[in-house]
């Protein structure tokens, strides 16, 4: 996991307009214009389609800054990203250097460019309202709020007013807290020809992937469909390495489950700190509270998560637990190097 200098964790926070434990915003707004809460459509929800799909086939290269906050501090990384259209998007993390291809649709890749799928289940569950129009990134934006059923606001989006894609992303916990943001602080896109409308993949990445599922129930592996949080299954398959792969989504967030055959190694731990929750244990790792690990009933859990650490919380309690202190034994799984290829900190 990237450790960023503590200037350059300061800048970058200064950049997305947040302080630790406030919701201050430094992204200026004009004109903006509350949501109509009387009105049942998604006024927003094709601004966020348009966005997402100009996000994957639209050439453009910028810096974005993400950074996550939790209950014991916040992790930040700096992104440099590279969309050419017909090839994808190439991500840079900073100060690393590592530089990998990645679905913008995902948190390797900023998030920015849901998949059709992620804006299907995000509509099932949240209003998404257009509310008027503000800057983000010296750009002048659509602004989107998605709304729980209560009327709070769960997310927050500044949509490129040039047919581009998403500026700012932040996301909001139970309690109005900003817990996650990712945001573009300079964005140079590629001109759109005359008369050209950009269109995504037929079948974009990070869309429905369940096609292995009748083998996987045959296999007799025991697949929850939803887990709390209106957490959604939409991805489910197994990799040559051994390990079973569940993705879920509300629309917003994203947690990632492995599951793997073994036993837990303690020894090959460093870096993760172990807890007590209704009696089991479980391992974190990080500051944030959304890379965690543990054993059960012959099998390794890992969850790599998106979301606000109430959701991450309710979906993990809902996964399988048992108490069998003599799992812990000294045969290693691969935790680290199964979470490398989601993390864009490190």
């Amino acid at each position: 996991m990237i450790r960023l200098p503590a200037t350059i964790i300061l800048v970058a926070v200064m950049l997305l307009g947040l302080v630790t434990g406030g919701t201050a915003h430094a992204v200026r707004t004009s004109h903006a214009i509350p949501p109509d809460e009387a009105e049942n459509e998604d006024t927003g929800l094709h601004l966020l389609r348009e966005a997402a799909v100009a996000g994957r086939a639209r050439g453009y290269s910028g810096t974005q800054y993400v950074t996550v906050w939790g209950a014991s501090g916040s992790t930040s990384a700096v992104l440099e990203v590279d969309n050419v259209p017909g090839k994808g998007m190439t991500v840079r993390t900073e100060p690393s250097g590592s530089v990998q291809s990645a679905d913008p649709g995902t948190l390797a890749g900023g998030m920015s460019s849901p998949s059709e799928t992620m804006l299907e289940v995000l509509a099932r569950n949240y209003r998404v309202v257009a509310a008027g129009e503000g800057h983000a990134c010296g750009r002048p934006a659509r602004l989107v709020n998605v709304l729980r059923g209560d009327g709070t606001v769960a997310a927050r989006y500044w949509i490129d007013k040039a047919a581009g894609p998403v500026l700012r992303r932040e996301l909001m916990d139970a309690r109005g807290r900003v817990v996650n943001v990712g945001a573009f602080v300079d964005l140079a896109l590629d001109p759109v020809t005359k008369g050209a409308v950009p269109t995504a993949p037929p079948l974009a990445a990070g869309g429905l992937d369940l096609v292995e599922m009748p083998r996987l129930l045959a296999a007799g592996w025991r697949i929850p469909r939803a887990l709390p949080g209106r957490l959604e299954l939409f991805a489910a398959r197994s990799a040559p390495a051994g390990y079973l792969y569940l993705g879920y989504s509300d629309g917003l967030s994203v947690v990632s489950v492995f599951v793997q055959p073994g036993v837990l190694d303690e020894d090959h731990l460093q870096g993760w700190h172990a807890e007590r929750r209704s009696g089991h244990t479980i391992w974190i790792r990080g500051p944030v509270g959304q890379e965690m690990i543990w054993a059960s009933g012959g099998h390794v859990y890992t969850v790599f998560a998106d979301a606000p650490a109430d959701t991450v919380d309710t979906a993990v309690a809902a996964l399988p637990h048992e108490h069998v202190p003599d799992l812990w034994t000294r045969l290693g799984r691969g935790a680290s190097r199964l979470l490398s290829w989601v993390n864009p900190f490190g």
